[in-house]
């Protein structure tokens, strides 16, 4: 190594921030689903303080709620592709690693 840096160990950081990355999406989006299912029984009440016979504010909160349920499900899996990808390339590093220190 001529100018002293280690490529492995920028690589096992990188992968580690990409891990911590996926972390922190996925807490985010647990605590979106947090918020939502606490919104859930005031909503609901809203929309039923109107006019018995007019359904139109009780549809729409459900359309709403089942947008929102659909796409914290698609962050959250998007957050947890995230963290897996930094967890396989923190553990390829090593791998190389254990590979370079057999040579």
């Amino acid at each position: 190594m001529p100018n002293g840096r280690d490529p492995d160990l920028a690589a096992r950081a990188l992968a580690l921030a990409v891990f911590l990355l996926g972390i922190g999406l996925m807490l985010l989006v647990f605590v979106w689903a947090a918020k939502l299912f606490n919104e859930l029984g005031v909503g609901k009440e809203v929309a039923l303080q109107t006019n018995p016979s007019d359904r139109t504010p009780l549809a729409e909160w459900g359309i709403r709620w089942l947008i929102r349920v659909a796409l914290l499900f698609v962050l959250g899996y998007i957050a947890s592709l995230i963290a897996a990808r930094g967890a396989n390339f923190y553990l390829s590093t090593r791998a190389h690693q254990g590979r370079k220190g057999e040579q």
